[in-house]
């Protein structure tokens, strides 16, 4: 299943996306660009989403556009905090955005 149709069937979300699930350059997700083009609003909405999905809170750490290959790629490195019974758990995971088409 695509990151399109979990966020369709978890939050009835219908986003302008393709590509992957963001965890590479390579796996980046793709922000098709819409009359509203706030490819940034989308890109917070998604990781709102997998946030809920994985029982999660997250802030952004940092924030930064790439060119790679002839595409713009906005970077967002966020630190993931999970609560469990008997710890904290806090990490840090980058997100990829494909925002070529909005840029």
């Amino acid at each position: 299943m695509t990151l399109k149709e979990l966020l369709k069937k978890d939050f009835d979300a219908d986003l302008e996306i393709s590509g992957g699930f963001g965890n590479s350059i390579d796996n980046c997700i793709i922000i098709h660009k819409t009359d509203k083009n706030d490819y940034v609003g989308t890109e917070y909405y998604i990781l709102e989403c997998l946030g809920i999905g994985r029982g999660i809170e997250w802030k952004r750490i940092e924030q930064s556009l790439l060119n790679d290959k002839n595409r713009m790629i906005d970077k967002l490195k966020i630190e993931t905090t999970q609560l469990t019974d008997t710890e904290i758990i806090t990490q840090i995971e980058n997100y990829y955005f494909d925002i070529t088409e909005c840029y």
